[in-house]
């Protein structure tokens, strides 16, 4: 394929987040030849060192975005503990955020924005409460604001929903399997030895099996798609395999679990996987799909083993780059994420956020979280409690006072540029 816009010999990456998905990424980068690893953030300025090192970098502590652009050799890594350093380096192509904090997305998404700076945003909890506005304005600069596609969203987007929409199929279900198991009241202490297995921090692990990374990763897929969640949480029903999903993704009158079709959804197992339903009244064209053995009956899935954050999450920076083009961004406010109560709190308790003791997260139609004013998780965190809330039940905006900080106005902001009333 010929790009549509020629790349130089190597695309400059900026880093922002040394976690375990920033480490792979480091090593990937080290292995191709297309990309040059240009910048890193983090805040633990030892671990950034040692784990450049040990990738075979050479770091240099910079406290200015100019140093940046005296690094010269290939080698060398400029290292800070300022992630808003970043976006002002003219030596960087692409920004990739892998921190999973939603107040660094916010603010490197803006910045990248307002700096013409392409992103991919891995930050999937920022992406799904704040992902609109922040394209929005990437677009209005005239960069690229993309998801990963290594992620279960982008994967989806990529490998799945976009080849088969743009050949006129109707799209019954999107979804991804889970890899955890749910357990929607697991907390980074009950989770901490698993997480020490797994080398995860705590609160990381926490949102995977209680859930929320699900509904959030979900609620990404469907503000780029406009499919939205058939009820609030999804059905995420138990599979064995694949061939179950035929059975399962159908309207309920006849014989399924869904109230209609275009829907977001997830199982518990075939994970890692990916997967779309889809269907047409088109009977040459179903007569093909059965020729091609894809299925005797519809809807017709189709399933992709195996996601690659960390991985392949530098081909979303060649797409930008090359291509001009997001792998996966929001089109509009369809769903998003509203924050239950993990235990029973009281007024003056303080909400830790996503992955900790206090919340967990459900997927829900934009405009009906709207109408009953539930609180987005996202802006949970540092949230007080104004009453007494019940444990399991949905917490609404009126329930807490949200810190009055930059995610939190860039979200009014939103709301006032993408009204679902």
């Amino acid at each position: 394929m010929k790009l549509k816009y020629p790349i130089k010999s190597s695309i400059t990456l900026g880093l922002v987040g040394l976690g375990k998905m920033g480490i792979a990424i480091v090593h990937q980068i080290k292995l191709s030849r297309y990309f040059e690893l240009k910048a890193v953030a983090e805040t633990r300025l030892n671990a950034a060192i040692e784990i450049l090192k040990n990738a075979g970098y050479e770091p240099k502590i910079v406290n200015d975005p100019d140093d940046m652009v005296k690094i010269e050799k290939p080698s060398s890594v400029a290292v800070t503990t300022n992630f808003e350093l970043l976006p002002y380096a003219d030596s960087i192509d692409v920004l990739i955020d892998s921190t999973g904090v939603v107040d660094v997305g916010t603010k490197l998404g803006y910045m990248a924005a307002i700096n013409r700076k392409n992103i991919v945003m891995m930050n999937a909890e920022a992406d799904a409460l704040v992902g609109p506005i922040l394209n929005h304005f990437a677009i209005l600069s005239g960069a690229v604001y993309t998801g990963d596609i290594g992620d279960e969203p982008g994967a989806i987007m990529h490998y799945l929903y976009k080849p088969f929409h743009r050949i006129g199929m109707n799209i019954v279900v999107a979804g991804k399997g889970k890899n955890n198991p749910l357990v929607r009241h697991a907390n980074p202490d009950t989770l901490k030895q698993d997480a020490a297995k797994k080398k995860l921090n705590p609160r990381i692990l926490t949102s995977f099996v209680d859930g929320t990374k699900t509904m959030v990763e979900m609620a990404i897929l469907s503000n780029a798609t406009g499919l939205l969640p058939d009820i609030r949480g999804m059905h995420g029903p138990s599979v064995n395999n694949v061939k179950e999903l035929v059975k399962i993704f159908k309207r309920k009158e006849v014989g399924g679990i869904i109230e209609k079709e275009g829907v977001v959804e997830y199982v518990i197992g075939i994970a890692p996987g990916v997967f779309i339903a889809v269907d047409t009244e088109d009977e040459e064209v179903s007569e093909n799909l059965k020729y091609l053995s894809v299925g005797e009956e519809k809807p017709y899935v189709f399933y992709r083993p195996y996601h690659l954050p960390g991985t392949e999450t530098i081909l979303s920076a060649y797409y930008a780059v090359a291509y001009k083009e997001p792998v996966i961004a929001p089109i509009g406010v369809h769903s998003e994420v509203v924050a239950y109560a993990k235990k029973e709190m009281s007024k003056g308790d303080t909400i830790d956020g996503i992955g900790g003791f206090t919340v967990y997260g459900l997927i829900e139609k934009s405009k009906k979280a709207r109408e009953e004013g539930l609180l987005p998780i996202g802006l949970s965190e540092g949230s007080k409690a104004k009453r007494r809330i019940e444990k399991d039940q949905p917490i609404r905006m009126d329930d807490v006072e949200i810190p009055d900080n930059f995610t939190y106005r860039l979200w009014s902001l939103q709301e006032k540029i993408f009204s679902v009333n």
